[in-house]
């Protein structure tokens, strides 16, 4: 089966590094191919810890975005909204149908619509509005968090990206050195399992809205 006909892909996220956590190994794969891939992100990635205390600046998490984004060969976008508060907004829409005929888009990837995580949840939805006229439309398994079980039905082999995957996230120097053994402990995991269900040494999986192949 052939998908060829991905020629644009334009990646949406809540959060610098939430792209890069499900579908760095795919974009760079992608990339490496010669299709163009855009990442177009809402919000500036800032939390506070339950005490209080600020975890992210937002000029560093989108420094770190926009080198992540070199390390995959792609151009990252960043609208700067508040995290943690991201709402489903018709505004919103037009801003991903509008880089939608910008860029001559064909294929989608977002979070799973189905995500703990409130901000990744409403990204999806914004997305999955404005995805009316795009033929492919995948959701990525972003965090382990469970609320129901992400079961993917699409899979992308990334032996060959998978370090490009990982050192992408490196450059999220804060998160990582906070969450990145236990990021690279499931993504290790999930990989090998999905690899291993198709018969090569790594995967990504993704959960298929639509797909259409040729």
């Amino acid at each position: 089966m052939s998908i060829d006909s991905i020629k644009s892909v334009l990646c949406v996220g809540a959060h610098p590094d939430d792209i890069e956590l499900m579908a760095g190994g795919t974009v760079a794969r992608w990339v490496n191919e010669g299709r163009k891939v855009r990442f177009l992100l809402f919000t500036d990635g800032v939390w506070r810890s339950p005490e209080g205390e600020l975890q992210r600046d937002p000029a560093e998490a989108r420094a770190e975005g926009e080198s992540a984004a070199r390390t995959l060969g792609v151009e990252v976008e960043n609208l700067g909204y508040p995290a943690m508060d991201l709402a489903w907004e018709d505004r919103h829409v037009v801003e991903v149908l509008q880089r939608i005929e910008e860029h001559d888009v064909d294929t989608l990837i977002m979070p799973w619509d189905r995500d703990l995580h409130h901000d990744h949840e409403v990204a999806s939805r914004i997305a999955v509005s404005a995805s009316r006229r795009i033929p492919r439309v995948l959701m990525g398994g972003i965090n382990f968090y469970l609320r129901e079980v992400f079961t993917p039905n699409l899979f992308v082999d990334i032996s060959d990206t998978w370090e490009a995957k990982i050192a992408s996230l490196e450059c999220y120097t804060g998160q990582w050195s906070r969450a990145g053994q236990e990021w690279e402990a499931w993504l290790d995991e999930t990989s090998r399992t999905y690899g291993r269900m198709l018969g090569v040494p790594r995967a990504e999986g993704f959960a298929t809205n639509k797909f259409l192949l040729g």
